[in-house]
């Protein structure tokens, strides 16, 4: 599913990193006070362009591009993590989402995240059964904002059989819970759907639960999601929820 797609923009990706390697990258403040990029403005239009051939009738909906929020719609952080991007950490992700429904649970709708720095992709186009753990390690793994681990939101000491590791980006982190680098994600801020449409649907792919403000995730029909996060397996959840 959007092989072609994928990979042209991949290479356009990786093309202009090359360009940005040998000059100075153009960084700007928002009104929010947070930083957007030329090459966040890059990928922004380039997946506009792409994946508008393919579905001309979507709505395309980016951090920095906000046209409409309608379905069917193309949903995108080009940088999820422009922040750690700035600060040359490689902890940020392009996160898309190409939504025929608001339904979680809709198969026909595609999430991606793919973090150009490590080359690390991963998408909810299965070709596998997943298997199902039948039991609970005995260290749980949490991965956590690193802006909100430094800023005191998250409880540093969670108990000797949790362990805690600030990440940047959230669709980063959620495509390595995703991909089993951990086994539950926290965060204590809102979100925009931009940051969680294609984590959501991919984690949902492979039978990791979404909870915001207490309430699973079953529909992305909101700009913004309330606080607090919670993604993970259903006992894995169990053990963290009320440390946090």
């Amino acid at each position: 599913m959007y092989r072609i797609e994928l990979e042209k923009l991949k290479m356009d990706i990786y093309n202009k990193l090359h360009e940005l390697r040998e000059r100075e990258v153009k960084v700007d403040v928002k009104k929010d006070k947070s930083f957007v990029t030329e090459f966040d403005l890059y990928i922004s239009d380039r997946v506009k362009e792409i994946f508008l051939k393919r579905h001309p009738d979507f709505h395309f909906y980016s951090e920095e591009d906000p046209e409409s929020f309608e379905f069917p719609a193309i949903v995108l952080d080009p940088i999820d993590g422009t922040r750690e991007y700035v600060k040359g950490y490689g902890e940020c992700a392009v996160s898309l989402a190409i939504l025929h429904s608001d339904r979680v649970d809709d198969p026909n709708n595609f999430g991606w995240i793919y973090n150009p720095f490590s080359g690390f992709e991963i998408s909810n186009n299965l070709h596998v059964p997943v298997e199902q753990r039948e039991t609970v390690p005995p260290t749980i793994s949490v991965m956590v904002s690193r802006s909100e681990w430094e800023n005191n939101l998250i409880h540093h000491e969670l108990g000797r059989d949790i362990v805690v590791t600030p990440m940047g980006s959230i669709a980063y982190k959620l495509g390595l819970l995703a991909g089993g680098a951990c086994d539950v994600v926290v965060s204590k801020r809102d979100k925009n759907v931009w940051d969680i449409a294609a984590g959501v649907l991919i984690c949902h792919s492979r039978g990791i639960l979404s909870f915001s403000d207490g309430e699973p995730i079953t529909r992305l029909n909101k700009k913004t999601f309330k606080k607090t996060f919670i993604w993970g397996k259903p006992r894995e959840i169990d053990r963290v929820k009320n440390l946090i």
